[in-house]
């Protein structure tokens, strides 16, 4: 019997075997992982996907959860935050896992749109899509986003992933609604003007903003100017996708007596005694020449089949201005003039004072009224040959509360006559300023000076 066990004690030892193998059978079979999955964002949701479709299943929470590992799942969970790219993590039931698990969202996302829809985006230079693309930016990078379409003016913005940078939005919507005109000029080496300013040589991108008109000028030495207007407004016609400009001319060198006379074209100013005039093709251009003293000549160089052609050169002499010779040159004119008056003189001697020196000059007084202190002259008319001169007083309340005074401003204004069209005194729209006084109202502002403050 030595060496055999007690039947008690071979009975006790096999029930301890038997056991030791169903707590490890147990332990085996029923075993399961719980994991916890942290994200860097505390407002990070964590969702369960379905393993047939990766569709929301369940929504876990956000910023920190747990989970239990299910035998036959792909235990996948997909994990979000608005502006950044989403995360997928697949954690496979036969695999271990360190219980603690992190998560980090990097990558921003934009959803980016574009209108019209058409319209071709570009990232970084590469053509990624139409309508909607989602544009992802890993971490410490940026990318450039462009909005193409012809016809349209492109339209660009950096989005950085930069600490030092601005965040980029969860959304961005692009609208193309500023036109552009590809410009094909001849000659080639031509200048183009958007708007007086220039944007270089030959074919140039012309962009004309929504709500805008914008005028292209071409120009090049030796020939006219072209122009013309593009606009970008509702209800106007859409402006050409491209467009070609050939510059034709004519061109007639123009010189006047006196030497040092103004010349100007459509109000602007050329030159002073000599001009090389540009004449397009089926147009006319209307020359004015100018010079205090003479009286302003006027002609027009047609370019056309059916008129005389303009000449190879041409003299302009000019005649002596009678409203010249008439007035003077003021610095008083169309300005308003502040005269105090003096303490001496009570509102109402102050007043007939006033009254009494306008009406020395003129006939008419249109508007008196003492208790505002306004008044106003008609206009006083006169005529020459090649303008009409017209002139008014008004005199307004310029004081303060501590002394009494005057505003007073001598208004005199020109019109030219073109030979044409009558001109009356009431046709504001043909009057200008002049910086001249006839000589019958010269001395007038200084009389008053005087006359107020002593």
């Amino acid at each position: 019997m030595q060496g055999l066990l007690h039947p008690y004690k071979y009975l006790m030892h096999s029930k301890s075997l038997l056991t030791a193998f169903l707590f490890i059978a147990s332990t085996v079979f029923t075993f399961s992982q719980k994991i916890q999955l942290t994200a860097n964002h505390s407002d990070a949701k964590f969702i369960l996907l379905n393993d047939y479709d990766d569709s929301d299943k369940q929504e876990l929470g956000t910023g920190t959860v747990e989970i239990k590992l299910e035998k036959d799942s792909k235990n996948r969970v997909k994990i979000v935050k608005p502006g950044y790219q989403s995360v997928i993590k697949e954690y496979n039931k036969d695999l271990k896992w360190d219980k603690e698990q992190r998560i980090t969202l990097d990558t921003r996302q934009v959803d980016i749109t574009a209108e019209p829809f058409d319209a071709e985006i570009y990232v970084d230079g590469r053509v990624i899509g139409t309508k909607a693309i989602f544009l992802y930016i890993a971490k410490d990078r940026f990318l450039t986003v462009e909005i193409k379409k012809p016809g349209f003016a492109p339209v660009s913005k950096v989005y950085y992933n930069q600490a030092d940078k601005e965040t980029p939005p969860f959304k961005e919507h692009f609208v193309l609604k500023d036109r552009q005109v590809r410009l094909e000029v001849t000659p080639a080496d031509a200048t183009v003007s958007a708007n007086g300013t220039s944007v270089g040589r030959g074919n140039q991108d012309i962009k004309i903003p929504f709500g805008d008109c914008v005028t292209v000028t071409v120009t090049k030495e030796g020939f006219v100017n072209y122009e013309k207007v593009h606009c970008n407004k509702d209800g106007d016609p859409e402006p050409p996708v491209r467009d070609k400009v050939t510059l034709e001319d004519r061109l007639v060198k123009i010189t006047t007596a006196p030497n040092d006379a103004s010349i100007e074209i459509a109000g602007k100013r050329v030159g002073n005694g000599s001009y090389d005039l540009k004449v397009p093709k089926n147009a006319c251009v209307e020359v004015r020449v100018s010079k205090d003293g003479f009286i302003r000549y006027i002609k027009n160089y047609c370019n056309q089949a059916n008129m005389q052609e303009p000449p190879t050169a041409d003299f302009l002499e000019m005649q002596v201005d009678e409203a010249y010779t008439s007035s003077v040159s003021s610095d008083l004119a169309n300005v308003r003039i502040t005269v105090p008056i003096n303490p001496i003189h009570t509102p109402e001697d102050a007043w007939k004072i006033l009254s009494g020196i306008v009406t020395g000059y003129f006939d008419i007084l249109e508007t008196v009224d003492f208790n505002t202190r306004y008044l106003t002259t008609s206009w006083q008319v006169q005529n020459f040959q090649s303008s009409i001169i017209r002139t008014r007083l008004v005199v307004s309340n310029g004081g303060n509360s501590n002394q009494e005074a005057y505003s007073v401003k001598l208004i005199s204004q020109e019109a030219f006559l073109d030979g044409k069209n009558q001109v009356t005194v009431k046709d504001d729209e043909k009057f200008d300023d002049w910086a001249r006084i006839l000589k019958k109202y010269d001395g007038l502002i200084q009389e008053i000076q005087a006359r107020l403050q002593n």
